[in-house]
């Protein structure tokens, strides 16, 4: 496989589990919506894993870079990496979502 083809591949896998992460996000604030936390709850903790499964790839294109090994980039990649700040973003707004929910829930049983 040339150099270009492992890019592809490696930003594909990005791709792949940050829109995983992403998706397994709006679920849990779906969940949250609902007051059902544990569900909320575990969904983020899928999410978080299918966030470290492409943040290891990215890390490691980085680890290689700094080594002196260059990267291709190309649109792939860069694509690649919205969707992994994407899947940060979604993480965190599930993980606030959850917690207003959470603070809803109290003051609606009040």
């Amino acid at each position: 496989m040339d150099s270009i083809e492992k890019v592809y591949e490696l930003a594909f896998n990005i791709i792949a589990h940050a829109g995983e992460s992403r998706s397994l996000s709006s679920e849990a604030m779906d969940a949250a919506e609902s007051y059902d936390f544990d569900k909320a709850e575990e969904l983020l903790k899928q999410a978080n894993d299918q966030f470290l499964a492409c943040h290891e790839v990215q890390t490691s294109m980085l680890t290689k870079e700094a080594n002196g090994e260059k990267n291709e980039i190309n649109i792939i990649l860069i694509h690649a990496q919205d969707h992994l700040t994407m899947a940060t973003m979604a993480m965190e707004n599930a993980k606030r979502w959850i917690r207003i929910n959470k603070k809803l829930k109290e003051l609606e049983e009040k």
